[in-house]
């Protein structure tokens, strides 16, 4: 038998975002944003474990205590190195691999999640993604990374904006193996995140018309 490992995924949220403030916990389809995404997520079949990174910020406490409520795990690191933060969450459940989420994203796709997982098992990469060049709607990014290559990007990058985005320094360097998940046709041009009030509104439509069950058949339409 080959080495077991453990795979987290990562949801990166917080409560200060500066264009909708609190986001992450508005109500969509009778529940918190952050909520919906976690359930939606926990039906990923390759993911051995979700948690929840956010920062020390009081602002976050609201969101820490709604997640453990629902019996996931919270890391609170720091709110300007999100990297950091990153490594640091990985660190404390001793994961091996890493998938990035971020809260602002509800119509995250469990079967989608597990195709980039299997993608970047079935190869030697550093790094793997579905955004890389993106064809998929905004809004069903996932990136995948070994707990080593992060390491080697913390050490590497003091760049503010690679601490920030955690996975920019993957992406604008050549010295990691890097590959990606590409849709048969180009979806990129889909919004299916929330930043701005008018992206809520549009989820909330969505949600309240197919109820949390919508999910599509991304192994059919992959190249």
């Amino acid at each position: 038998m080959g080495e077991v490992l453990n795979i987290v995924a990562v949801v990166q949220a917080r409560m200060s975002s500066s264009r909708l403030p609190e986001k992450v916990m508005r109500q969509i389809s009778g529940e918190p944003m952050i909520g919906l995404l976690l359930k939606r997520l926990s039906k990923s079949k390759e993911v051995n474990q979700i948690i929840v990174a956010t920062s020390v910020n009081e602002r976050d406490t609201k969101l820490a205590d709604h997640v453990a409520g629902m019996g996931f795990y919270c890391y609170r690191g720091s709110e300007a190195d999100v990297l950091g933060r990153y490594l640091d969450a990985a660190k404390e459940v001793s994961a091996d691999i890493i998938v990035r989420i971020t809260g602002d994203c509800p119509m995250v796709d469990p079967e989608l999640v597990d195709l980039v997982i299997k993608s970047y098992l079935a190869a030697d990469y550093d790094y793997f993604s579905n955004i890389n060049p993106p064809s998929f709607p905004d809004g069903l990014d996932v990136e995948v990374f070994s707990i080593g290559a992060l390491q080697q990007a913390a050490l590497a990058t003091s760049d503010e904006g690679d601490r920030e985005h955690v996975t920019m320094y993957f992406r604008r360097t050549d010295i990691f193996r890097k590959g990606n998940l590409n849709a048969e046709r180009d979806y990129s041009s889909l919004r299916w995140t929330v930043d701005e009030f008018c992206d809520l509104e549009v989820m909330k439509a969505i949600f309240n018309f197919f109820k949390p069950n919508i999910y599509f058949n991304w192994g059919q339409v992959i190249t």
